[in-house]
């Protein structure tokens, strides 16, 4: 049997914290503690990678556009920036009829 890097890293800690078990459809449970303390409720997507030969989860936004509403709140009107754009644009354009 050989083993690899990641069983000497994982044999060597000493504070396993909350396990769970790879079922035989590849699924894994998510502890009660941990989806209470990130709002997790059923149906939850999470979105997975590997990084430094660690498995890492991240609960995935139910809605995205909700999530970045208002991001930029605080910042210039580009509305009115645009608006302003328009009347000087149209001004230049009748002095330029007038003619």
């Amino acid at each position: 049997m050989r083993i690899s890097k990641i069983d000497i890293e994982f044999a060597l800690l000493e504070d396993w914290g909350m396990k769970t078990t790879l079922s035989a459809k590849r699924q894994v449970s998510i502890p009660k503690q941990l989806c209470d303390e990130l709002d997790l409720e059923p149906g939850a997507q999470i979105a997975w990678e590997a990084a430094e030969g660690k498995l890492v989860g991240r609960p995935v936004p139910t809605n995205v556009l909700e999530k970045l509403t208002g991001i930029h709140r605080g910042g210039p009107d580009l509305v009115a920036g645009l608006l302003k754009q328009r009347r000087e644009d149209r001004e230049r354009e009748n002095r330029k009829l007038a003619r």
